[in-house]
């Protein structure tokens, strides 16, 4: 195909080119459209709902990842413990930090572990 064969585009089909991307592109690049991509492509590519239409259905179906859809429903998690120290390199002091941390985070929910 040589540049001289391609026809040129009214100003007018050239808008409504520019208009349907711009439906395109926000229908994708949404928050509702980025928790089901297939599903926002499906509705942007073959379907000629508005944005406000196609973000309304996508709000409703569920997040095509189960971990985002787990997250958005119980929002983020707290860690309460730092963890154990890997920058010594001992493996086995590092392990029983960590297990002693833990036991000391279970007794304490217990209400027992502390020693008069």
């Amino acid at each position: 195909m040589d540049i001289d064969d391609v026809t040129p585009i009214s100003g007018e089909a050239n808008a409504t080119l520019l208009t349907e991307r711009a439906r395109i592109s926000s229908i994708i690049e949404s928050a509702e459209g980025r928790r089901n991509p297939d599903m926002a492509q499906e509705l942007a590519f073959r379907t000629s709902l508005s944005v406000e239409q196609a973000k309304g259905l996508l709000a409703k179906v569920p997040a095509a990842n189960p971990y985002l859809a787990a997250m958005e429903k119980e929002g983020p998690v707290g860690i309460e413990s730092s963890g154990p120290n890997f920058t010594t390199g001992d493996a086995k002091a590092a392990r029983l930090a960590e297990i002693g941390e833990s036991m000391k985070a279970f007794n304490a929910s217990r209400g027992t572990g502390t020693k008069a």
